[in-house]
């Protein structure tokens, strides 16, 4: 469970800027919210809102950068240059230093990640547990020539950990096979976003690579192709299952190939026939490739960060994708989604709690909110109609 992320200087964000999943404890029970096992409620679900180059994309990249930077950025050579500039550029002088956090449960325990790093180097990491308050597990301050570094409790032979300037310390100790760090590496492996610290990604739009991806996925794992076929009926697609079949094909070079191909499953009349998903719609295909990775993190219990989520995808689908995040039984480890969407009719099936609403002022700076931080705003106000008519900010202004 991710309660909150954020940072400073980060892209159009010039300013601190938070994201909080967490609602105060008076907030009655419902299914829009995951508990945790001292009680805290978070949101299920974050809709974020806002006109066009608001800065919703660069909001889901601070969780991408963070995703790659913990786990995968000890992979690249020590000398090379792992990230290019974030920080916001609209200024004289700059400010070059970029921060960002993350808090999260894992594994019954409340943890607090901090970064702050300039074009070339990491200046301090730290990751914290919280007790009664957070103690340290490891923290590392660069002074001008080396880091300055301390840890308690950072599984075996922390204190023996290269300190990389270009990598996180947790993927570094990742690759020595340190305990804390796999428990780590578990809990942010099973998050999915199309989103990194460069943009959007390509790898949930319906393109043809993906449809191949999707069906090796859905071959490989019968039970979720199964689970999709159960419930095609809610999303109106006129298909009664999708199969997974094997063909040889033809290579560049005139070598057949084993390919594994999506079969759209059509029954007319008594009668079964069968499309290649690359012929059908290509809503039909965006839900294919869609699901072929939000149902993996909803069976680990991690978080889905997805822009646009609405690609090629119907404004009525949306709910139909959101709901499946409020049932324990097709969400029984407290799965969350966090998403961007410019097809706004979601909000009229969202409270003011998911809301997440992003501003662009005049100088280019990006502001973001929840929107039951906006005073007088109540849950039963039509918050769709609202949103629409201006009053909460948010939209474009022409």
């Amino acid at each position: 469970m991710i309660y909150s992320f954020g940072g400073r200087n980060f892209y159009s964000f010039r300013e601190a800027f938070e994201v909080d999943f967490r609602v105060k404890p008076q907030a009655s029970e419902r299914d829009i919210f995951q508990t945790d096992a001292r009680g805290q409620k978070s949101n299920a679900v974050m809709g974020v809102f806002g006109a066009n180059a608001s800065g919703k994309t660069h909001l889901l990249q601070a969780i991408g950068f963070l995703q790659w930077f913990i786990l995968s950025s000890a992979q690249s050579k020590p000398e090379g240059q792992n990230w290019y500039t974030m920080f916001f550029r609209f200024r004289d002088p700059l400010d070059l230093v970029t921060e960002l956090f993350i808090e999260f449960e894992m594994e019954g325990e409340h943890y607090r990640y901090d970064l702050r790093v300039d074009e070339k180097r990491v200046l301090f990491e730290s990751l914290r547990v919280k007790k009664t308050r957070f103690a340290v597990l490891f923290e590392r301050t660069w002074t001008g020539s080396e880091y300055e570094f301390k840890s308690h409790n950072f599984g075996q032979n922390a204190s023996q950990i290269p300190q990389r300037q270009n990598a996180s310390f947790i993927s570094t100790a990742l690759l020595l096979e340190n305990s804390m760090a796999k428990q780590l590496n578990a809990f942010f492996s099973s998050c999915y976003g199309n989103v990194n610290y460069l943009g959007r990604s390509t790898t949930n739009d319906p393109h043809h690579p993906n449809l191949f991806d999707a069906s090796r996925f859905f071959h490989e794992n019968a039970d979720q192709l199964e689970w999709v076929n159960h419930r095609l009926a809610n999303f109106d697609l006129g298909l009664d299952s999708i199969a997974i079949e094997t063909a040889r094909l033809a290579n560049k070079d005139g070598q057949e190939e084993e390919h594994l191909i999506p079969q759209g499953c059509h029954v007319h009349q008594g009668k079964t026939y069968t499309l290649s998903l690359v012929e059908e719609s290509r809503g039909t295909q965006a839900l294919f490739v869609l699901l072929r990775h939000l149902l993996p993190v909803l069976k680990s219990g991690g978080i889905a960060f997805v822009d646009e989520i609405e690609e090629s995808l119907h404004s009525h689908m949306i709910p139909c994708l959101v709901d499946l995040f409020y049932t324990p039984k097709h969400n029984p480890k407290g799965a969350q989604l966090i998403f961007t969407c410019h097809s706004d009719y979601i909000i009229s099936h969202l409270e003011k709690y998911q809301i997440q609403l992003v501003d662009k002022d005049d100088e280019g700076v990006s502001h973001t909110y929840r929107l039951d931080d906006v005073k007088g705003v109540r849950n039963v106000d039509n918050l769709y109609a609202k949103y629409h008519a201006g009053a909460y900010g948010g939209i474009p202004d022409f």
